[in-house]
């Protein structure tokens, strides 16, 4: 069944329309094209947010008055906005190591932070009737948050696990108190629109599409349903464009393939909005940050460095910089005895 405009509250008008309708997939017959023997699915809007990555070292001028765990590592401009996505305390707190073997990890975080930004800017600017907020009560702490519960039934939990990402635990007779955890979110937006409450949930994934539309349905929005039930519902999956659509005709009807067409029939019988929204970064970028995490890791560790950045070598200098915009560090020849010594960077533009 298709998403229908519902009852409005007081004030606004008789009914309330999707606030997201015009990024649904639409299913239509390109007439006249040999290609297309049936009808296909192509979806009209982007999220439309130009974001763009900065990566910072420690002594950079940005951090020069923070304390060393809210150091700048990587930071995310969008429209003149500066937002930090890793910070020193966030590579130090992490539930794994910023090494080769935690690559996965490392590249599920950053795509995730990435996601998550930008759809929270999205939902900020996009329609003078929606506001974002509200998901927590007067309860919440935001000193003492890990583990705080959201929401919860008699059957569901949903909780903090590491905030700002959530779970779904079900009600089983198994783990510590009878609960276990059936679903981990990468992103939860109470999204209010004309006084109807938008839930929408983000997954966020690099090239391969893994998503079990069947388990979508039952271990996360059934349970968020019973979690609140005066709520509609919206599945925004958020990954690179041609792991959405066809290379062959991207750039003429940004045709989306098979398995997100799917995805979106399945949600849409549930009533349940489906968002196809893409990085502006490659995987060339994804790899980059990676690679200046791990690098950046090892220096707030002092363990052994590979930098892999340009080297400025003149008669007097070197200068070698470790993927990042500015020096991380820098040498001078002295002339006199021919050894090179180390120029404290303090204040690097």
């Amino acid at each position: 069944m298709e998403l229908t405009s519902e009852p409005a509250k007081k004030g606004y008008p008789k009914t309330i329309p999707d606030p997201f309708k015009e990024f649904h997939p639409v299913l239509w017959n390109p007439q006249g094209h040999e290609h297309y023997k049936s009808a296909i699915y192509s979806v009209k809007r982007n999220h439309g947010i130009q974001g763009s990555f900065k990566l910072h070292n420690l002594n950079d001028a940005i951090n020069d008055k923070k304390v060393i765990s809210e150091k700048i590592i990587v930071e995310y401009l969008i429209n003149g906005f500066h937002y930090p996505i890793f910070t020193v305390s966030d590579l130090i707190n992490s539930p794994y190591p910023f090494d080769k073997q935690s690559e996965g990890n490392i590249l599920g975080d950053i795509a995730e932070r990435i996601s998550r930004r930008i759809t929270k800017y999205f939902l900020k600017h996009w329609n003078k009737h929606g506001k974002t907020g509200g998901i927590f009560d007067e309860r919440f702490d935001p000193q003492n948050r890990e583990d705080f519960i959201v929401a919860h039934t008699g059957k569901y939990v949903l909780k903090i696990q590491k905030y700002p990402n959530l779970i779904i635990l079900k009600k089983s007779g198994k783990g510590k108190y009878g609960y276990e955890n059936i679903k981990e979110l990468d992103g939860f937006f109470d999204y209010r629109f004309m006084g109807k409450r938008h839930i929408l949930v983000l997954e966020s994934k690099l090239e391969k599409i893994n998503v079990d539309y069947n388990e979508i349905i039952r271990n996360l929005f059934s349970p968020l349903r019973m979690l609140f039930p005066d709520s509609r519902f919206y599945y925004v999956l958020f990954t690179d464009k041609y792991s959405i659509y066809s290379k062959n005709c991207y750039n003429r009807w940004r045709q989306i393939k098979q398995l997100p067409a799917k995805i979106h029939e399945t949600l849409s019988t549930e009533g349940i909005g489906t968002l196809f929204f893409t990085f502006n970064e490659s995987r060339e970028d994804f790899e980059k940050i990676k690679n200046f995490l791990i690098l950046q890791y090892r220096a707030i560790k002092n363990l052994a460095l590979t930098l892999f950045g340009k080297t400025i070598i003149t008669d007097k200098e070197l200068t070698i910089f470790d993927g990042g915009e500015t020096p991380h560090i820098k040498l001078i020849k002295d002339p006199v005895t021919g050894l090179w010594r180390e120029i404290p960077l303090r204040h690097k533009s």
